[in-house]
């Protein structure tokens, strides 16, 4: 959908719409990825044609006075130190005509967000957790990129009583199917959400797949893991045990991936520092990254925390219960659905971690 005349559609037709709102760009006070990501001022540096961009505001304001053969402004957008000074500029782009820029800003918007949520995982991870929401930039100043209308105003919840044409909204879930596209092979995939006990075979599946690893890989895997929930006994889970195989650099496919096709796994997922694979039963999971990495430490971190603590992991354990329960677009839906009481999960363990010592190499 790619306009407020598509939602109204779409309503009109029984279709039940849920929505994402977002306006501002200050991060959560806890630190974690939140909605705000979505703003063109969050800084996020990214990287296009060479030129390094603070934020998706920077790269739109550079490409209009591109669009107009202004280079002197371009040049002074690139060092603009806030986006607010970006925009600024932007505006003063002399030869500029409203009906071209019209024309052209749905694209260049689009263009640098795929930069942005491309080049940086953890917000493309959080984008593509939103799944098939309606992405709504509540502002009650801008009725071009946003509604018109704050969060909570009722009719934020009606696009046929928006006061804004919602653009940004529109861009990022553009955005958000084209990254889909590219880093989930095979597209979306609606699956049913199963969890069941904790089952005493599962260590040695992991036992039997690492080794199936190790003999594809030798030393080009610096470690292997078992990692997710049928790593923590106890732990009631999906029936799909989760590995995690540390390389020297995750996005140099060339120097794995062959093996791992070669051994029966497939490719599922594509992201920057993360790579998935899976058995063709789709009950092994094979996640690559990096070694030294924030990945590797934060879900050996993550398991360690839950076996030493039975009040976090009895509390994980009845999410998941719970929301298996429900129906899901697919299974990101369902994974940011647990994000919130995971971030709050990890931000306990790492104090845990600088209190102990803790450490990625600690035996297991």
């Amino acid at each position: 959908m790619r306009s407020v005349e598509d939602l109204v559609r779409a309503e009109a037709a029984g279709r039940r719409l849920k929505y994402v709102y977002f306006w501002g760009h200050e991060p959560r006070r806890d630190g974690r990825v939140g909605a705000s990501c979505l703003s063109q001022w969050w800084p996020a540096e990214f990287t296009v044609d060479g030129l390094v961009f603070p934020t998706a505001e920077h790269f739109m304001m550079h490409r209009k006075a591109l669009l107009f053969g202004d280079g002197e402004t371009a040049a002074r957008i690139l060092r603009a130190r806030h986006p607010n000074e970006a925009k600024n500029l932007g505006r003063e782009v002399r030869g500029y005509d409203e009906e071209v820029w019209a024309a052209n800003r749905f694209d260049v918007v689009v263009a640098g967000n795929l930069a942005k949520f491309g080049q940086q995982a953890l917000l493309g991870r959080y984008l593509l957790g939103t799944s098939d929401r309606v992405l709504v930039e509540a502002s009650p100043l801008d009725r071009i990129w946003g509604i018109g209308l704050t969060a909570d105003d009722e009719r934020a919840a009606r696009p046929g009583t928006w006061l804004g044409a919602n653009l940004l909204g529109f861009v990022l879930m553009a955005v958000r199917e084209q990254l889909a596209g590219g880093s989930l092979i095979g597209g979306r995939e609606k699956r049913a959400i199963t969890i069941v006990d904790y089952d005493p075979a599962w260590p040695a599946r992991f036992r039997a797949e690492r080794d199936r690893i190790r003999d594809a890989l030798g030393d080009k895997a610096v470690r292997i893991d078992h990692v997710g929930s049928t790593a923590v006994p106890g732990l009631a889970a999906k029936p799909i045990v989760d590995i995690q195989v540390s390389v020297a650099d995750a996005n140099r496919e060339d120097t794995y991936l062959p093996q791992l096709e070669a051994a029966g796994y497939h490719l599922r997922v594509r992201q920057p520092d993360h790579r998935m694979v899976r058995t063709e039963q789709l009950d092994v999971h094979v996640h690559i990254c990096p070694t030294g990495g924030a990945w590797e430490r934060d879900h050996l971190l993550f398991g360690d925390w839950l076996r030493a603590t039975p009040a976090d992991r009895v509390a994980y354990e009845q999410l998941k219960r719970e929301l298996a329960t429900r129906e899901w677009f697919d299974m990101n839906e369902y994974a940011e659905a647990k994000g919130d009481l995971i971030d709050q999960i990890l931000g306990r363990a790492r104090q845990w971690a600088a209190r102990t010592g803790w450490s990625v190499d600690r035996p297991r």
